[in-house]
């Protein structure tokens, strides 16, 4: 991984693309405590970097790290969701997609309403105004994955959602709106008992039951079955996205973590 920290920015994207072919290997095989660590550290590291590319493959690898590591990635959360936060406001789309998709994929190895609540400390008042978009964004997505098994998630959301709508920025306002839209697919007639208890005032409920008389909730029909539903316009992050950088040929050797490879030709 030393590479990966090298001060030329052309050996540490190298060293990003070695670091992914050496996840690809040790998905046969998982990774150790130690490992996850090391990982981690260089990797956290990597997502700040001033190179858009390096930033992204570093939140790409912590993804698939995630996946790999299971329980042994859970302890490093206090330093992850953060560093996710931070770059919902890059100022590259990729970099920002790759950041979405770090939180959902720790929400898929932990438990997705603590790393909303986690990662909302940091972004629901965040000074940039993309973060705040880019997490409310975040936050439909989870609904829409985990709504049904979590089922405090939404209450728990919808307060700090719901203050957005008031937000200097209009993106930020619009974002709001769509995640209350996908709140309300999921839970229907009890999503306007659940606006009652805010006492909101009549420009916002006008504004709010506007657009949601345009959409029909995810409702169970008499045969158990889900109802069709018209899907909002909405930006949302793939739960398996592609890398977007460049991937070298393949080779028969397997790299390690830790400095070179194993197999043939080593």
């Amino acid at each position: 991984m030393e590479a990966a920290r090298a001060k030329d920015t052309k050996e540490r994207l190298a060293g990003v693309e070695r670091l992914h072919e050496a996840l690809d290997a040790a998905a046969r095989r998982g990774l150790s405590p130690a490992e996850v660590t090391s990982l981690v550290d260089t990797c956290v590291d990597l997502t700040r970097d001033a190179n858009f590319r390096v930033a992204q493959g570093g939140l790409q690898a912590l993804s698939a790290a995630a996946v790999l590591a299971g329980d042994h990635f859970k302890i490093h959360l206090n330093a992850l969701v953060p560093a996710a936060v931070e770059r919902l406001g890059d100022g590259k789309q990729p970099v920002r997609e790759a950041a979405r998709q770090l939180l959902v994929t720790l929400m898929e190895v932990s438990s997705p309403t603590i790393i909303l609540e986690r990662a909302g400390n940091y972004a629901w008042t965040h000074k940039s105004w993309r973060v705040r978009e880019e997490f409310v964004l975040t936050v439909a997505t989870a609904v829409g994955l985990f709504a049904s098994t979590e089922l405090l998630m939404q209450r728990v959301l919808l307060s700090p959602v719901l203050q957005l709508m008031n937000d200097s920025n209009q993106s930020v306002r619009e974002a709001a709106i769509s995640c209350i839209e996908e709140m309300y697919k999921n839970m229907g007639s009890q999503f306007h008992e659940e606006l009652q208890r805010h006492n909101l005032p009549t420009y916002m409920l006008k504004e709010i039951n506007s657009r949601l008389n345009r959409i029909e909730p995810k409702v169970p029909a008499s045969d158990g079955t889900a109802t069709q539903h018209k899907v909002a316009a909405s930006r949302s992050v793939s739960v398996n996205p592609k890398r977007g950088s460049p991937r070298t040929k393949s080779t028969p050797r397997e790299s390690t973590l830790f400095g070179g490879f194993t197999g043939k030709g080593s």
